[in-house]
């Protein structure tokens, strides 16, 4: 299989919201997902920086991938958090880390297979349950 991996241009925005709500209307359960404003995420990468003492590093964060049911369970996630891994590396960063809600079962296994470390379990300062995970690049 092969992917392509692009950055999302003004002519594909209706189509990436239509796939955004074809599986988030689908999730079992609806806090999987978490659609983050950008300061929120800084927000978060911010915390954990200061928390795991990386304020000196550059540090990414491996963010969510929304694929359809037909398409799951075909390596289609590991793929692309391979290729995301493999240019953040290429971008100089040193470490990439990575949140997951702990009963998104396929979620942890994808980043654990890809060779993120759980670090601990927390609940976010948006209220949100989620699994930290980490990797040194």
């Amino acid at each position: 299989m092969e992917l392509l991996y692009k950055k999302i241009e003004e002519k594909d925005k209706e189509q990436l919201f239509k796939l955004i709500d074809i599986v988030l209307g689908g999730l079992p359960d609806q806090a999987h997902f978490i659609p983050y404003e950008q300061w929120e995420l800084d927000s978060m990468l911010d915390e954990f920086k200061k928390e795991f003492n990386l304020t000196e590093y550059k540090v990414c964060e491996l963010g969510g991938n929304l694929v359809l049911p037909e398409y799951r369970g075909k390596g289609i996630t590991t793929k692309l958090q391979t290729m995301e891994m493999k240019l953040a590396k290429e971008l100089g960063f040193d470490y990439i880390i990575s949140m997951a809600h702990p009963d998104n079962i396929g979620s942890c296994k994808t980043l654990e297979r890809i060779g993120l470390e759980f670090v601990k379990e927390t609940t976010l300062s948006n209220g949100f349950l989620r699994k930290l995970y980490m990797k040194k690049l």
